[in-house]
């Protein structure tokens, strides 16, 4: 019961996100929506960043999952098919976080109140994807400071293609193939380096 009444007010609250803009909702908003007096949203959440917080981890979470899965599975040089199965993973946690990633990507570093949010939650998956990087040899002779701009590049890469057709166009997750594949093609570097290593 009381986790179906924490998931009621984050379901009123992305939405509310959704309409009104981070910003331009309010508590009040959340409960009403969610049909709850204001005091049972304070039971869950200290405020409405720590809630945002919450679903931004939950998302992040996904997203840091399917990247250790990949890169779990990603232990031929040059194979295609984990890759493709990572990236197809992250579009469709993208697409059903839309509202959260959305937040993120156009308030946060310019959001007082999220800004440290959007820090952690993009050196987070920075991290494992130089991780990844590092453990395939993606790019030999690449330093440390290289490997974190490929890392942030590649994060940019997939996210701006994910807004682009799904917030500003409007598609539906039965893009998520067919931008999957061209994703694919623009990470997928075999050949490109000395060892023949494929990258994220």
């Amino acid at each position: 019961m009381a986790e179906e009444k924490k998931e009621s007010i984050i379901a009123s609250a992305l939405k509310l996100f959704a309409e009104k803009g981070y910003h331009n909702t309010k508590v009040s908003d959340i409960v009403k929506d969610a049909g709850m007096a204001q005091g049972t949203f304070y039971l869950y959440f200290k405020s409405k960043e720590d809630l945002f917080r919450c679903v931004a981890e939950r998302c992040l979470d996904e997203i840091a999952g399917a990247l250790a899965q990949g890169a779990q599975e990603q232990n031929a040089a040059c194979n295609p098919a984990p890759m493709r199965s990572m990236i197809r993973r992250i579009l469709e946690i993208y697409y059903s976080n839309l509202t959260i990633v959305n937040i993120i990507n156009q308030h946060g570093a310019a959001s007082p109140e999220i800004a440290d949010i959007s820090k952690q939650f993009y050196a987070r998956m920075a991290g494992q994807i130089k991780d990844i990087l590092k453990h395939s040899n993606a790019y030999p002779g690449y330093t440390e400071e290289q490997l974190d701009m490929t890392s942030y590049a590649k994060i940019g890469l997939v996210e701006m293609a994910a807004y682009q057709w799904f917030v500003e166009r409007r598609n539906g997750p039965e893009r998520i193939d067919e931008l999957t594949e061209v994703l694919l093609g623009i990470n997928m570097n075999c050949g490109l380096n000395a060892e023949g290593s494929s990258g994220l």
